[in-house]
């Protein structure tokens, strides 16, 4: 029997994976976040990790009420503009807006199950600007889609798919971040052209 963790799905950061269960049969999903850092008694503050290279994965593991997820996460590729799709509707608040995708592969490899949603990443442009996944899907957007709600990924599973993004076009990010509200970001540098 489980201890519900539904109290603690707030309080959880959530990196890329986000899960909320309140279950007593063991068939729900862990919250998977990063783990807790080291606390420092020193006055300097610690230097930010360095940024990933596009292929290179994240392995996590996360410990919430005696449940253990633990996992990976890759950057695949990313692609601007996105090849055969149709420019982003003037609904997003963009000029000159173009797709670009991102595609991911997130892996369980703990004992519980995890779910994965879109919501954690977000492009850094070279201004410091951000730019968020706009929830949409279906049509001609890139395939195969990383699901946009929360998605099961059972132990020994990984999900893969593609994120789109609504950019200016001819503005590169130079990041691919994703960040879970108690864990420090985790980027990847995304390669000039």
């Amino acid at each position: 029997m489980r201890t519900p963790i539904t109290a603690v799905c707030g309080a959880i950061a959530l990196i890329v994976l986000v899960g909320c269960s309140n279950t007593d049969d063991g068939d729900g999903p862990v919250p998977a976040a990063a783990a807790p850092a080291e606390v420092s008694t020193s006055s300097e503050p610690d230097p930010a990790p360095a940024a990933k290279k596009i292929g290179d994965t994240h392995r996590w593991e996360a410990a919430v009420d005696g449940l253990t997820a633990t996992g990976s996460t890759t950057v695949l590729s990313y692609e601007q503009p996105a090849k055969s799709v149709s420019s982003p509707g003037e609904g997003l608040g963009l000029t000159d807006p173009q797709w670009a995708v991102v595609e991911v592969k997130v892996c369980n490899t703990g004992p519980d199950n995890i779910s994965a949603s879109q919501s954690p990443w977000t492009l850094v442009f070279p201004d410091d600007t951000r730019a968020q996944t706009t929830g949409l899907n279906g049509g001609d957007l890139p395939k195969p889609e990383f699901p946009t709600l929360d998605t099961l990924v059972k132990a020994g599973d990984c999900l893969r798919g593609k994120i789109p993004f609504a950019v200016e076009r001819d503005v590169r990010p130079d990041r691919i971040v994703y960040t879970a509200s108690e864990s420090e970001p985790v980027e990847w540098t995304v390669p000039a052209k």
